[in-house]
């Protein structure tokens, strides 16, 4: 966990670089940290609204798969950090630009359904009309929303297309504080305005929540190979028996399914497999999809792996 004192210079206007230090005194406070107990128990000092953004590494190879999220920006008017559960709760709002395209993103990698999600322009098109007479559309650029209504230019460099899955260096640290930051000192700016109009603004009520239905899945060569299985193994059975009937923890299975003398438990990926091809080879196997979703989630590679076919499941008991 680190708290950064130096002063960044990402966010400019016509006279002197401006970031997120200079709107208090003293300046919200940048807190990076690796650990998700650590970022668990600072999540509880965070006061809506909040600031989101997300940063992943683009990759620059013709055909290469969209990597992972590598980095999730969350903040208020005193902290900027790392975190994951506050995602999912309705009645927080997390306001940026193209909010909803980051939801999804999130939905895809990790399984998170991302709630109360606000998307600046569409609070723009309600605080402010003349807006709506700039623009017709609600999703607009945070560079954008940071010249009208904070007055200041919001630098776009080279950092942007960083590796975000590296230890993060100071520029890039820099770099995420200031988008996030800048999306809640927009939002307070809007608030301010239709306050200052007498407008009575429901954010709660035109916030978006993510719809595991109407997200886009690209279904891996992994997932296919699995959907393809026609029959399940004794041990993929031995498997859903201990998840299904059992109720047994997953690092309690990864020991009870070692075979052949094996010491090290079984990698958690393998554990998870086992249950999702027991299920796909005999569609009668009950289940509650969501526990099963719950599992899964429990190791990223295996939500990527199984996504598609959890998302089909979900989409299909939703309608029953």
């Amino acid at each position: 966990m680190g708290t950064r004192p130096t002063q960044p210079t990402s966010l400019s206007d016509t006279t002197s670089p401006k970031t997120y230090l200079d709107y208090r005194n003293p300046p919200a406070a940048v807190v990076y940290t690796q650990c998700e107990d650590e970022a668990n128990d600072l999540v509880q000092f965070l006061e809506s609204p909040l600031g989101f953004d997300m940063e992943w590494r683009v990759m620059w190879q013709a055909g290469a798969a969209e990597r992972r999220t590598a980095l999730v920006q969350l903040c208020d008017i005193r902290t900027i950090m790392l975190i994951q559960e506050v995602l999912e709760s309705p009645n927080i709002v997390k306001t940026g630009a193209n909010i909803k395209n980051d939801g999804e993103k999130l939905y895809r990698d990790f399984g998170i359904r991302a709630r109360g999600l606000v998307e600046l322009g569409s609070l723009a098109a309600k605080a402010d009309e003349k807006f709506k007479t700039l623009y017709n559309r609600e999703v607009v650029s945070l560079a954008k929303m940071v010249s009208r209504y904070l007055g200041k230019t919001l630098v776009k460099s080279s950092v942007r297309t960083s590796n975000w899955e590296a230890k993060l260096t100071s520029k890039m640290i820099d770099y995420a504080a200031n988008d996030c930051y800048c999306a809640v000192m927009v939002y307070n700016k809007l608030a301010e305005k239709a306050a200052q109009e007498g407008k009575q603004l429901e954010v709660l009520a035109y916030s978006c929540d993510i719809d595991p239905r109407t997200v886009k899945l690209s279904v891996g060569p992994h997932a296919t190979a699995l959907e393809k299985s026609s029959s399940t193994s004794p041990q993929c059975l031995r498997a859903y028996k201990m998840w299904y009937e059992r109720k047994m923890p997953l690092d309690k299975m990864r020991l009870e399914l070692r075979t052949g003398g094996r010491i090290e438990p079984l990698k958690a990926s393998t554990v998870i497999s086992y249950v999702i091809r027991a299920l796909q080879a005999d569609v009668l196997l009950p289940f509650d999809v969501r526990e099963l979703r719950h599992l899964v989630q429990m190791e990223a590679g295996s939500w990527q792996r199984h996504r598609a076919w959890i998302h089909e499941r979900e989409t299909r008991t939703s309608t029953i």
